[in-house]
């Protein structure tokens, strides 16, 4: 648990840590301020996520007095929430106090070594897995069956309300209910979840009206190949849990809670390789499974008939994360010496610039817009697949451009598609893609390059075009 004194340091640095933080940051603060989510004052500026985070960070931001720190706050109070409940499934279904913690080392190894940006940051995932993962822990305990479905059924809904692409436990625990559970018990599950998911849909459908579930369930493009190859790629990184840890919970799915993690964690490899295909996704998206693997990490250690060789079997369900270790504790190490403070007075070396600019700012880091006073103006990931599938004209942006109609544009990496020095030469996309790739030619014949610094590349309208 060390390596979680890193991302707890970085809660209190005022730099962003993705490009998500300002995204998150203005809706925030728009619920505090009572205004709209889903018509954000902009046409290029969307929110395709459910409600219920961005009005619990914008209430405890009134206590912290800064929306990013409180959303960062509560991220990482639901990574650690979320080692517990793990570690409180495997105690509830027999496992030693070792056992419950070795599951919940496990969780935060694999959060802290290798998913370490994703803690601590100003995004409602963490706290959709942790509600998740509470149901979960809730639905294995212990009291009556209809008390638990009716808690769990709660959390669940709560999960959703902030992440609506966390279906897999939901999924899950619904045929295990109509499979083992009692007749209380299934009616108080599916009636406590029917019942919430009309409350809030007409509750939303009243507050936000139909622009809510159009933003919501608007398309994107998908990709088979991409959902493929990102997939191996994760796969290859958890190799040594995925193969250990599955091998135990088929050996001991007996029992039922193994047998109801080894589902939880194939259903959630099904449905995160499927969402991998889909633009703008990344590898959050499986977190899920890593989930499943550390709850079954600690079942494997307790159900598995090798009691002799448990310090074995736990090093080598771990050992790829404690190989990248000496890394991460390196990092670590850098960045609290130093590469923090510089981080941050560099940034606000940005953030001074972009103040000096007068008009519209498109930028690609939404903290550094927040920062700057500049409002939202456009969203690169939604406002290209808007584009690319028709619900907007594909010449929007190089309308825009053409006209200078943007005083200052900010881009976190230097364009992959094109380079400056040859506008004409195109090259293999890139997992993430913001912008189409006909803005480069246009952006390069418009607008000239003005400033590089750690927040990217910062482009302004030529004064001889």
């Amino acid at each position: 648990m060390v390596l979680l004194t890193y991302p707890l340091a970085r809660l209190f640095w005022d730099f962003e840590i993705d490009n998500t933080e300002g995204w998150n940051a203005f809706l925030q603060l728009r619920a505090i301020g009572g205004l709209p989510l889903y018509d954000t004052g902009s046409p290029y500026f969307f929110n395709n996520y459910p409600p219920l985070s961005f009005y619990v960070v914008g209430i405890l931001s009134k206590l912290v007095g800064d929306v990013n720190l409180a959303g960062r706050l509560v991220s990482f109070g639901a990574t650690l929430s979320l080692c517990g409940s793990v570690a409180a499934i495997v105690r509830s279904s027999g496992g030693s106090r070792l056992d419950s913690l070795f599951a919940a080392t496990t969780c935060g190894l694999f959060f802290a070594c290798l998913l370490t940006d994703h803690v601590g940051k100003n995004n409602p995932q963490m706290l959709a897995q942790a509600l998740m993962a509470a149901g979960l822990a809730t639905y294995l305990g212990h009291g009556r069956p209809t008390r638990r479905a009716v808690l769990t059924a709660l959390l669940f809904s709560a999960g959703i309300l902030v992440k609506h692409s966390l279906v897999a436990l939901p999924l899950v625990i619904a045929v295990d209910v109509l499979r083992r559970g009692e007749m209380g018990a299934r009616v108080a599950y599916f009636a406590t979840g029917t019942v919430m998911a009309a409350l809030a849909g007409g509750l939303i459908l009243w507050l936000a009206g139909p622009v809510f579930f159009q933003q919501l369930l608007a398309s994107r493009t998908w990709d088979i190949t991409r959902a493929f190859l990102f997939t191996v790629e994760i796969m290859g990184q958890f190799q040594a849990p995925l193969i250990l840890v599955g091998l135990g919970l088929v050996v001991v799915r007996r029992s039922r809670p193994a047998a109801l993690i080894l589902t939880y964690l194939l259903v959630s490899m099904g449905i995160g390789a499927f969402f991998l295909g889909g633009a703008g996704t990344d590898l959050n998206v499986f977190f899920d499974v890593f989930i499943a693997l550390a709850i079954g990490a600690g079942l494997v250690l307790h159900l598995a008939p090798f009691f002799k060789f448990r310090p074995v079997v736990a090093l080598a369900i771990n050992a790829g994360v404690l190989a990248y270790t000496p890394a991460a504790l390196g990092r670590a190490g850098v960045e609290v010496l130093g590469e923090l403070a510089h981080r941050q007075e560099l940034f606000g070396e940005d953030v001074a610039y972009l103040k000096g600019i007068e008009g519209k700012a498109l930028c690609q880091s939404h903290l550094l817009c927040l920062r700057a006073g500049k409002p939202a103006f456009y969203d690169p990931i939604n406002m290209l697949q808007a584009m690319t599938m028709g619900r907007l004209p594909a010449d929007t942006l190089t309308g825009m451009l053409k006209r200078h109609e943007i005083a200052v544009i900010e881009l976190v990496d230097p364009p992959r598609h094109m380079e400056d020095d040859n506008p004409g030469a195109l090259v293999p996309p890139p997992r993430w893609q913001d912008f189409p790739d006909e803005i480069f030619p246009v952006l390069f014949r418009e607008y000239e390059l003005d400033r590089v610094s750690l927040s990217g590349r910062f482009y302004r309208p030529r004064t001889d075009s």
